[in-house]
């Protein structure tokens, strides 16, 4: 999935720890899962490379308890953008990760919103519709990625922006597929930093106004 120095998704609570080392010229570290979800995937990728490229699990998860290292090429670069995917599609991102100077990645209790599963099992809808809004952005801050996707599905999907942002003061038409109406939103700042919203009857809206 391409994406603009960005989900969860859902940003959890992550303790860096050991940041009294000195720093070494190896961007491995390890991911020690301190919370109550398996790890299905973990990305880390170049900050200066747009794209998150492969999931450095490959077949396997990380389970609750358990750990994992994250071999990395010592070829000079210790600046990485990290993505973790818990099981059940909500995500965590860091960016700018001096992992040079890093051991382990600690995963803390997630403190953001239930697992998306959760959420549709707790609330669904059969309305049916045009979903398609416009995206207004009157945040003052860029907006680098934005997922919309059905309430019923577990992932979030493609960022309906491609390759584009949307400045402050601008706005971006949605284009979604005539059909479902519930809809779950996320929308990551430059920075990194990220909003969701569930449940949105998105065939009610002709704007959806970002603050």
């Amino acid at each position: 999935m391409l994406r603009r120095a960005v989900l969860v998704a859902v940003l959890g609570f992550m303790a860096w720890v050991g940041p009294g080392q000195a720093q070494s010229s190896d961007p491995s570290f390890r991911v020690v899962n301190n919370t109550p979800n398996v790890v299905n995937e973990v990305y880390a990728s170049p900050t200066n490379e747009r794209s998150w490229g492969q999931d450095r699990l490959g077949d396997q998860v990380i389970a609750p308890g358990a750990n994992w290292i994250i071999r990395l090429p010592a070829d000079g670069n210790c600046t990485f953008d990290i993505r973790i995917v818990y099981q059940g599609g909500t995500a965590e991102e860091r960016r700018n990760v001096n992992t040079c100077a890093m051991t382990d990645l600690v995963l803390g209790q997630p403190a953001g919103p239930a697992p998306r599963t959760q959420r549709n099992q707790q609330q669904g809808s059969t309305q049916q519709g045009n979903p398609s809004f416009n995206l207004v952005n009157q945040s003052g801050r860029v907006i680098e990625e934005f997922y919309a996707s059905p309430s019923s599905q577990q992932n979030w999907g493609p960022d309906r922006l491609g390759d584009d942002v949307v400045q402050p003061g601008a706005t971006f038409a949605v284009r979604l597929p005539q059909g479902e109406c519930t809809y779950d939103i996320r929308i990551v700042f430059a920075g990194g930093q990220a909003q969701e919203r569930r449940n949105v009857n998105a065939c009610s809206l002709t704007n959806y106004t970002v603050r």
